[in-house]
């Protein structure tokens, strides 16, 4: 029985009668965005024995009293205790305590409590139109502000000059960007394309440059080693010093004063960034929390490090060696060190409504009967075109026999990169497990017409996860590409001859590159792909290891794990292999559109 199912389980054997907010600090607040379309209203949580499904939703409810819920940032002086909601899906539960944002409709909608019969009072959702007009007048204001001043950076180099990529952040991501730069502890979570990452990515650029000098101030981490090597950070355990982490906090602080480089780490740190934390085990986060402030000699919740979680706790749990897993959020530090928590549901990666909504079922485990038959429906091919859909598999062993027979069945010489690998870490097995983190392989051996990934942002439209196929190999003798590696022109055999020529003392550059053209919104796109270095940094700027080599990887299929936080136009999944919770809603949530998506096998029981 999956995670989400058994959660739904004891929901419904529980059928609570009202949700009771946590009361162990009060200190954590919640503001979100409603989806225009919700309604409804949704199940409660409370009673005798909370179950873990209860908890989920209660921790992501936690402080979303009225004013919260309309939208103020301030927390309200007269928060109520309990909040009487019907027993109806989750999805509506979440988006009923939000807030539209200022990109979908103008109405606010507020929460009320309605006692016994648990119903939204429908005279009370709207509220006076002048009052209306003033906050969306206000939050254009800033929305407009905010664009002009801290959301946007230049790429330079291009075939066509000098190009500006535009990042615009929505009302409730500048909001929490906001209270990032004033200090706050905070959580933002949201469903699968609500630009989680985008936003992390803005923080962790907000704070640096906060912190000016202070390089090891600002320490990354993730709760895995894909999820570190993503935003260029560690992993948490790299980080804190504790090894696996097993043993008391007075045991494990010890541990980390006998190691003069990760207690540096622990004295030096002001912000502490935290990844993927729905594989984070909740035991591990008090260890943390505590051993924070044993070393830092500050009994302040972590310390006094100002902590930025993030993650979806209804995608990949953590992973236990026996038993049910106990997620950060269910830790008894949580409360106290994370002060405001924020739902992001303006969804990004899918423009379908009704497609978001089906996700969103998945997400809390209440699929509704046309939901499944539409599932059902999408067994059928996709059209080919030239670009494949991305299988994606829970196993990297099915992911290589895959991509490798599709290869062997391509015409032509085969032609192999070899990454170039360095770094500070010596010891052979810790090295070789840090670099299999990298999405960028070892050894790259690729043909025309291969099906390829890209594994970088170049601009706004060839982005990490752009797939595209290669149509040649060629040195710099031969093509004229711009400083982002576009092609310009091919050059003619005169000027290849006086190229040769001048290129002699170089001979390094003479190393035949792969020509891609990826399909863009608009048409196609020819990139010439030159190697890349990736990196796992320390805050201090030490360097553990380090990869070069081509920003590619063969793209016709791709394994669970790794797809997660890509953004993919063909997606073919089959349900018949997965295994794993949470493994279902990540790799069907990678697609953009129903119309881009096949499912093979599919089984409400592995998706809920």
């Amino acid at each position: 029985m999956s995670r989400i199912s058994s959660f739904k389980r004891e929901w419904d054997e529980e059928k609570p009668a009202e949700l009771t907010k946590p009361e162990k600090s009060g200190r954590s607040e919640m503001i979100t965005t409603a989806q225009s379309s919700a309604n409804g209203t949704a199940p409660r949580a409370g009673g005798g024995g909370k179950s873990r499904f209860a908890t989920i939703m209660a921790a992501l409810q936690q402080g979303s009293d009225g004013n919260k819920a309309s939208g103020k940032m301030t927390p309200s002086s007269s928060t109520p205790s309990s909040l009487s909601l019907s027993q109806e899906s989750t999805a509506a539960w979440v988006n009923s305590i939000s807030e539209t944002s200022n990109t979908q409709t103008s109405s606010t909608a507020t929460l009320t409590a309605s006692g016994a019969s648990g119903k939204r009072n429908r005279d009370s959702m709207e509220e006076d139109d002048e009052s209306a007009k003033k906050r969306r007048s206000s939050r254009e204001r800033y929305s407009k502000q905010t664009n002009l001043t801290v959301m946007e950076k230049a790429v330079t180099g291009s075939a066509t000059g000098t190009e500006k990529v535009v990042i615009t952040l929505s009302y409730e991501q500048s909001q929490i960007l906001d209270l990032v730069k004033k200090g706050s502890n905070i959580f933002f979570t949201g469903s699968a394309g609500t630009g989680k990452s985008v936003l992390l990515r803005e923080v962790i650029k907000a704070l640096r440059k906060k912190h000016g000098k202070a390089q090891d101030a600002v320490a990354i981490t993730a709760s895995t080693g894909i999820a570190a090597c993503n935003i260029g950070g560690v992993t948490l355990h790299s980080f804190s010093g504790i090894g696996i982490g097993e043993g008391t906090p007075e045991h494990l602080a010890m541990k980390v004063r006998k190691n003069r480089n990760a207690l540096s780490r622990w004295l030096r740190c002001k912000v502490l960034i935290i990844d993927e934390v729905s594989m984070l085990d909740g035991d591990l986060f008090d260890r943390l929390a505590k051993v924070a402030c044993i070393v830092r000699k500050i009994p302040k919740p972590f310390g006094g490090i100002q902590l930025i979680v993030t993650g979806d706790f209804f995608q990949l749990p953590p992973v236990m060696k026996g038993g049910q897993p106990k997620f950060a959020f269910e830790a008894e530090k949580w409360t106290e060190c994370v002060e405001r928590t924020f739902n992001l549901s303006k969804v990004f990666r899918q423009k379908d409504p009704r497609f978001v909504d089906m996700l969103n079922e998945m997400r809390f485990g209440r699929l509704t009967p046309s939901s499944i038959r539409t599932f059902y429906e999408l067994s059928r091919s996709i059209p080919d075109d030239g670009i494949q859909a991305t299988e994606l598999f829970p196993r990297r062993e099915d992911v290589d026999r895959s991509n490798n027979s599709r290869m062997a069945a391509l015409p032509g010489k085969e032609e192999s990169f070899p990454a170039r690998d360095a770094g500070t870490i010596t010891d052979p097995l810790q090295r070789d497990k840090m670099l299999q983190n990298f999405m960028a392989p070892k050894e790259l051996s690729l043909k025309v017409n291969a099906q390829v990934m890209l594994l970088k942002n170049i601009d706004e439209t060839l982005v990490n996860g752009s797939v595209g196929r290669i149509i040649g190999f060629y040195d710099a003798t031969e093509v004229d590409v711009g400083e982002k590696g576009e092609l310009i022109a091919f050059y003619a055999p005169e000027e290849k001859k006086k190229n040769a020529k001048k290129q002699k003392e170089q001979p390094q550059t003479l190393k035949k590159y792969p020509l891609v053209e990826f399909r863009v919104p608009r048409g196609t796109r020819k990139l010439l792909v030159m190697p890349e270095t990736f990196k796992v940094e320390l805050p201090n700027g030490e360097i553990q290891v380090s990869r070069t080599q081509l920003p590619l990887i063969l793209s016709w299929a791709m394994s669970i794990h790794k797809s997660q936080g890509q953004t993919l136009d063909r997606v073919k999944v089959d349900c018949g292999r997965i295994f794993e919770k949470g493994q279902a809603y990540v790799a069907l949530s990678r697609a953009t559109s129903l119309e881009g998506l096949q499912v093979l096998n599919f089984d409400p029981k592995k998706a809920s």
